[in-house]
């Protein structure tokens, strides 16, 4: 055995595994919390990417981007904890109605630590993975953009990491604006991006933030599907909620496209996608995209070929229209 693959072993079962131990530990002080929304008998399952990182033979690095991207990962890893154990934080009566100056407020904030775009929806009890739960089902949704230039060299080790700061910095804002709304008398739970209790993507799309494309990415107008998605979930009962469609007509162009799917390195996409009674569906075979993922600097090609991450969404609208 080499020292290179030593040191791999080393890291996953000394370092990783125990982490992600902790990691369901605090999990489960949500899930067992009396008032939580735990899944639903039809809520999908959390690939665990940190587990089947480790149960991957191979001495590929134990995580993207590793070792410039651990003290990314130690900061997320904080953030998660903070994120749950500062629910003890909250007021016993939180409000529950919030008027239209705090609102903007929030958004001001929000943006102000640097989050890209802010919306509300509700989430119903099948978008919470198994074996998790929220402590609310009110949410406040966040995207942060990811460097294009960076993203450009997918896959890259740079990528992988740039990919890991952002997550480190989203955390950071989904638990500063829980601590905002603590402060003004709201009960808060932060959904931190990287490994979240709840399906972020169709969330985000109920919240009018984009659409969901074929791979399964949310395409946003502002950066394609070049954002990570994190929520701050709250009791407050009168978020805006959002009712329209205008961005539903990116599921037919990638129909027309699948760019994303004719570049996938290790032809992940299944050729139908599966479709489930709770309304999801599965687009990828984990089983080939994650080794290929693990082993090549958590790939990514899938974002850095789609022509939204590429071209302006306005335009490539109007072009798509005027085709049809």
């Amino acid at each position: 055995m080499t020292v290179k693959t030593r040191l791999t072993n080393f890291i996953k079962h000394r370092i990783l595994s125990p982490q992600i131990d902790r990691q369901d530990r605090w999990e489960e002080r949500v899930v067992n919390m009396p008032s939580a929304t735990r899944a639903a008998e039809n809520s999908p399952s959390r690939f665990n990417i940190p587990r089947a990182g480790i149960a991957l033979e191979g001495d590929h690095a134990p995580l993207p981007g590793f070792p410039k991207s651990a003290p990314q990962m130690i900061g997320s890893i904080l953030n998660i904890r903070k994120s749950i154990f500062d629910l003890e934080r909250n007021p016993n009566n939180g409000r529950k109605q919030i008027d239209a100056k705090v609102l903007e407020e929030l958004r001001d904030f929000a943006i102000s630590v640097g989050a890209s775009e802010i919306g509300y929806a509700a989430v119903p009890q099948e978008w919470v993975f198994k074996e998790t739960a929220i402590r609310y089902t009110n949410a406040i949704v966040l995207t942060m953009e990811m460097s294009k230039s960076r993203m450009a060299n997918a896959p890259s080790p740079d990528t992988a990491l740039m990919v890991h700061e952002t997550y480190n910095q989203l955390g950071q804002v989904s638990n500063k604006i829980a601590d905002w709304l603590r402060v003004r008398g709201y009960a808060a739970h932060a959904g931190h991006p990287l490994g979240g209790m709840a399906l972020y993507p169709p969330i985000a799309q109920a919240a009018g933030l984009g659409w969901r494309g074929i791979s399964g990415l949310l395409i946003t107008p502002e950066f394609g599907p070049r954002v990570r998605l994190a929520a701050v979930f709250t009791e407050i009962e009168n978020l805006p909620a959002y009712r329209g469609d205008e961005h539903a007509w990116v599921l037919d162009f990638c129909e027309s496209c699948k760019r994303c799917i004719r570049d996938c390195p290790p032809d992940a996409f299944y050729d139908v996608p599966i479709q489930h009674e709770n309304e999801l569906v599965t687009i990828l075979d984990n089983a080939k995209c994650f080794p290929y993922f693990a082993k090549n600097h958590g790939c990514s090609v899938c974002i850095k070929v789609c022509p939204f991450n590429q071209q302006d969404y306005t335009k490539i609208k109007k072009r798509y229209f005027n085709s049809l």
